[in-house]
């Protein structure tokens, strides 16, 4: 079977990925990020493979524009068997994860769960998690849109998934506050 996973970052989409890679699913990662492959090699590993699950971060595709960048998912997604979608209730915790995460990132940490990645003790500016708000944002309306073409399982971290939080957990204590909540999908888009 040929399983998708659709997501926004820091909503648990690696725990579901490596499950599906646990009961024998090749295991193939972000498609349109993967610093072994090219997009190209990624896409046709995952479109001539049986039993494959892939993560797809629709807004990785940086340089493409919005149209583009949809029909790229909306190809995808037309030869996967089962699409799943993972969210989070909780936008202000995923906005302050995702902004330690770019900050933190370090692609030779091969460590499950990165382990061995410091706590980050730096106080996050209101400025820059508005930055990063906006990224996760432009990730999120093309989720909605692939969603409303390919509906599927929606997956919500805090509800459906046991909280394991990563070892090294950044401790927020500034004053920013999420503009609003991202959209559950299944509930009205």
């Amino acid at each position: 079977m040929k399983t998708l996973i659709i997501s926004n970052f820091r909503t648990g989409s690696w725990h579901i990925h490596n499950t599906f890679s646990e009961l024998g699913s090749l295991p193939l990662g972000e498609l349109f990020y993967n610093l072994n492959n090219t997009i190209e090699e990624n896409i046709n590993q995952y479109k001539f493979n049986d039993n494959v699950v892939a993560k797809l971060h629709p807004s990785q595709l940086v340089e493409k524009r919005k149209s583009a960048i949809l029909r790229l998912c909306y190809q995808i997604c037309e030869v996967a068997d089962n699409i799943v979608y993972t969210q989070r209730q909780d936008t202000k915790q995923q906005v302050i994860s995702y902004a330690v995460a770019l900050i933190q990132f370090n692609k030779a940490d091969k460590t499950p769960w990165l382990e061995n990645r410091k706590v980050y003790k730096e106080e996050l500016s209101n400025e820059y998690l508005d930055e990063i708000f906006k990224r996760l944002e432009t990730n999120q309306l093309l989720i909605e849109e692939i969603y409303k073409k390919f509906p599927g399982e929606a997956i919500t971290l805090e509800k459906d998934l046991d909280q394991t939080p990563y070892p090294n957990k950044y401790n927020y204590k500034g004053d920013w506050n999420v503009p609003y909540n991202f959209k559950m999908l299944g509930e009205e888009i």
